[in-house]
C-alpha cells in the first residue's frame, strides 16, 4: 500500500520564497522552464509540493532547526502544548524564557517551512498548463495546491495571528507585504476552501484513484470549519488589544457554519476508525478513512520520520526521549467509569505528604535487605546497586516516611491500582510504572519486555523484563507508548515510515461536537462525543449542561490528539493555555510521576505571549512587518 510519493523535484519551483533560503538548495535540478511541460513532470511537481514540510536532515543535535532544512516543526509544536514536555534546552525558548525572543527557533522554523511551501504552491498554480495535463487533472491539481497553501496559512494564522498573504508567484525582492488583519486572514481561508469545494473537478475524498491520499473536498470542509471555529473563539482582545468583542449572535453563527462544514466532511466519506484504538496509529492502517490529510513518510533518507528517536528510550533503538507526557496530563485520565482521577482516592495520606515524600509510593519492591550484585567486569553505568539507591531514597524522603509507607513486598502492586481501572487509552498511550511494555532493543533488534521501575537498577541489554532506560537518569518520568513501533518495521531510530496525520477525522468530529455546543445544540453534540468515547471503551457522557459537555469534549480532544502537535492550538483557542500548560501560574516546572518539580528547567507564562511575533530575521528583511510589543524582544 506504500507509497505514492514522487520526489522528482525542482529547486526553483519548490523553494523560491521570502525566507532568504534561495541559496541553500542545489540548482542542478529541473528548471521552471520545463517543469510543467509534460504530464509526468507536472505530476512530479504536484507530488513535491509538500517537500519543504519534511525533515531533510537527520539527527537531534538541533530539535527545532531554523535553517529551513528541518521541515515542519512537529517536535516544537508538541512541546509547546500541554500534553508533552520537550527536553530541548533553548529550543523551547517560547515557554522557557520570561521574555519571549522574536529570534526564537519556534518562530523562524515554522514561518520558513510554511512560506516555502506556500510559494511552491503559488508557482504550481501559475505554471500548471491545462493543455498539458487535461481538464480533469488540471482542476484537481489547482485545488490541491490551493488546499496545501490554505493548510500552511491556517498554521501560520493560528501561530502568528496576522501574517502576510501571498496568493501569487513572487520573488524575494517583492516579498514586502505587511501582515493582513486577523479577520481577513481567516476570510481568505474560507474563500479558498469555498472555491475548491464548488469546483466539480476536485475529488471528494482521497481513498482511491490517481490522487490517492492527496487533498480533497473533505479536507477543504475541515479547513473551512476550523476557520469558523477560530473566528468564533473571539480572540480580538489578543489580536487587537483595543478591539471590540464580536457579539454573541455572530459567535453562534460561526459555530453553526463550522458544524455544517464538519458534517460535510463525513458526507465526503471520512469517518472514525472502527478497529482497535491503538491499531489506528500503525503503519498498516495509516490510510484508513480516519486520515483526511497525512504527511506521508517512507523509509527513504530525507523522507523518513525520526519520531522513534524523539519519543523512544535508550532501551528502544537507543533513542533520546526528547518528548515525554506531562505528569499533569497523565493525572487527567479519568477512571474507566468516567469519574475524575484523584491521587487521594488511591493513597489516603497523599495530601498530607510533601511532593518529595510521595516518592515512597513509586518505589520498586525488595529495596530492603537487597544484596549487592555487581557482575564481574561490568561498568558502573550499567549496574547500579540497589543498596546504594536505597540510601539515596531515604536521604530524599526521610527514614520515618520510608518506614511508615514503604512496602518491601507489594509496593509495586499498590501503585498499579492507580493506573488500572483508568481510561483504557492510558496504558496504551503512556508507559506507566510496573507494567510490561515491548520495545525494540538496539542490541538484539527484537521487541522485548521492559518495565518502568524506580529506582532503576540495571540496564540489561537484550534481556526480557529489564528496567526501562529512558534518557532522563535523575528522575522517574512517564514515557510515550503511542507511536512506538514494535513490529520490526522500524529497526533504526532515524528510519520510521509511519505517516503523521495532519488532519484526521476524530479531530473533526470533536470540533463538530464543540461547534454544536456553541450553537446551542447540545443534544446533537452528545452522540458525536459519545461515539469517540465508546470506541475507546469509556462510558457515555449523560450531562446536558453545556459547560460540562464542553469540558468533556476538551478532555476527549486532549486524550485523543495527544502527541499529534495539536494541543497548543486547542488550548490557545479555548483560552485554557495558562490553566493547563502552566497550571494557572506564571511559572511552572516539569514534574516527576509523583508531582515533584525542579528536575528540569521550568517555563514562564506572560500576557500577550500569543500570538507569536514574526521572526526577527524576517522583520529585518521586510520593514513592512509589524513587531509584536509587550513581552517580545528584538
Amino acid at each position: 500500500m506504500k507509497k505514492y510519493i514522487i520526489y522528482l523535484l525542482t529547486a526553483s519551483v519548490l523553494f523560491a520564497s521570502c525566507t532568504g533560503l534561495l541559496d541553500t538548495y542545489p540548482r542542478s535540478q529541473i528548471s521552471d522552464g520545463n517543469m510543467w511541460t509534460t504530464p509526468s513532470m507536472s505530476k512530479a511537481g504536484m507530488d513535491g509540493l509538500m517537500f519543504t514540510l519534511y525533515r531533510h536532515q537527520d539527527g537531534l543535535s538541533t530539535i527545532v532547526p531554523s535553517n529551513g532544512l528541518g521541515g515542519f516543526n512537529r517536535i516544537g509544536l508538541e512541546g509547546m502544548g500541554y500534553t508533552s514536555i520537550l527536553d530541548a534546552g533553548s529550543e523551547c525558548s517560547f515557554i522557557r524564557n520570561a521574555t519571549k525572543k522574536a529570534s526564537g527557533t519556534e518562530n523562524s522554523a515554522e514561518w520558513k517551512s510554511m512560506y516555502n511551501t506556500i510559494h511552491a504552491c503559488n508557482k504550481a498554480i501559475e505554471h500548471l498548463d491545462k493543455k498539458v495535463v487535461g481538464d480533469k487533472l488540471y482542476e484537481q491539481y489547482i485545488c490541491e495546491a490551493r488546499m496545501i497553501r490554505a493548510f500552511c496559512y491556517t498554521r501560520l494564522i493560528m501561530l502568528f495571528g496576522e501574517v502576510p498573504i501571498y496568493l501569487e508567484e513572487v520573488d524575494d525582492i517583492n516579498c514586502t507585504k505587511g501582515q493582513t488583519v486577523w479577520d481577513d486572514c481567516w476570510e481568505m481561508i474560507i474563500k479558498e476552501c469555498t472555491e475548491c469545494i464548488e469546483n466539480e473537478g476536485f475529488q471528494t475524498n482521497n481513498f482511491s484513484g490517481e490522487r490517492l491520499y492527496k487533498p480533497s473536498k473533505g479536507m477543504a470542509f475541515a479547513l473551512r470549519g476550523n476557520a469558523y471555529m477560530w473566528l468564533a473563539a473571539n480572540k480580538n482582545s489578543e489580536i487587537y488589544p483595543d478591539g471590540v468583542d464580536i457579539n454573541a449572535s455572530k459567535i453562534k453563527e460561526y459555530y453553526t457554519l463550522a458544524a455544517a462544514d464538519f458534517a460535510k466532511v463525513k458526507e465526503c466519506g471520512f469517518g472514525l476508525w472502527q478497529g482497535t484504538w491503538e491499531d489506528m496509529f500503525s503503519y498498516e492502517n495509516e490510510h484508513s478513512p480516519e486520515m483526511i490529510f497525512p504527511l506521508e513518510f517512507t523509509f527513504t533518507e530525507g523522507f523518513s520520520s525520526i519520531w522513534q528517536w524523539v519519543i523512544g528510550a535508550r532501551s528502544h533503538l537507543n533513542s533520546w526521549t526528547r518528548l515525554i507526557p506531562s505528569a499533569e496530563f497523565v493525572d487527567d485520565f479519568q477512571w474507566n467509569d468516567g469519574r475524575e482521577f484523584k491521587w487521594s482516592d488511591v493513597f489516603g495520606d497523599w495530601s498530607s505528604l510533601s511532593e518529595k515524600q510521595r516518592e515512597v509510593y513509586f518505589l520498586r519492591d525488595s529495596l530492603i535487605a537487597y544484596k549487592d550484585s555487581v557482575a564481574a567486569g561490568t561498568t558502573v553505568e550499567k549496574y547500579i546497586t540497589l543498596n546504594g539507591q536505597l540510601e539515596k531514597v531515604i536521604s530524599r524522603i526521610g527514614q520515618e516516611t520510608f518506614d511508615n509507607y514503604y512496602l518491601n513486598v507489594g509496593n509495586e502492586a499498590r501503585l498499579r491500582t492507580a493506573y488500572e481501572g483508568r481510561d483504557p487509552r492510558l496504558d496504551k498511550m503512556v508507559v506507566t510504572p510496573y507494567k510490561k511494555y515491548k520495545f525494540i532493543n538496539d542490541i538484539c533488534l527484537t521487541a522485548i519486555d521492559f518495565q518502568l521501575r524506580w529506582p532503576r537498577f540495571k540496564r540489561q541489554d537484550g534481556e526480557d523484563n529489564s528496567d526501562l532506560w529512558p534518557e532522563f537518569a535523575s528522575n522517574m518520568v512517564y514515557l510515550w507508548n503511542k507511536g512506538i513501533v514494535t513490529d520490526g518495521s522500524t529497526l533504526d531510530r532515524v528510519f520510521d515510515g509511519t505517516d503523521w496525520p495532519l488532519i484526521r477525522f476524530t479531530e473533526i468530529q470533536l470540533m463538530w461536537a464543540e461547534a454544536l455546543v456553541g450553537a446551542g445544540r447540545v443534544g446533537e453534540a452528545l452522540p458525536l462525543l459519545n461515539e469517540v468515547r465508546t470506541r475507546a471503551g469509556m462510558p457515555a457522557v449523560t450531562e446536558t449542561d453545556p459547560a460540562k459537555v464542553l469540558e468533556a469534549i476538551r478532555y476527549e480532544t486532549r486524550v485523543e490528539l495527544a502527541l499529534e502537535g495539536k494541543d497548543f492550538f486547542n488550548e490557545i483557542r479555548w483560552g485554557t493555555y495558562k490553566d493547563t500548560k502552566f497550571q494557572g501560574k506564571d511559572f511552572w516546572d516539569p514534574r516527576s510521576c509523583w508531582g515533584q518539580g525542579g528536575w528540569k528547567t521550568g517555563y514562564y507564562y506572560v500576557e500577550h505571549m500569543w500570538p507569536l511575533s514574526a521572526p526577527l530575521d524576517e522583520i529585518l528583511m521586510n520593514s513592512n512587518l509589524k513587531r509584536r510589543p509587550w513581552c517580545w524582544t528584538y
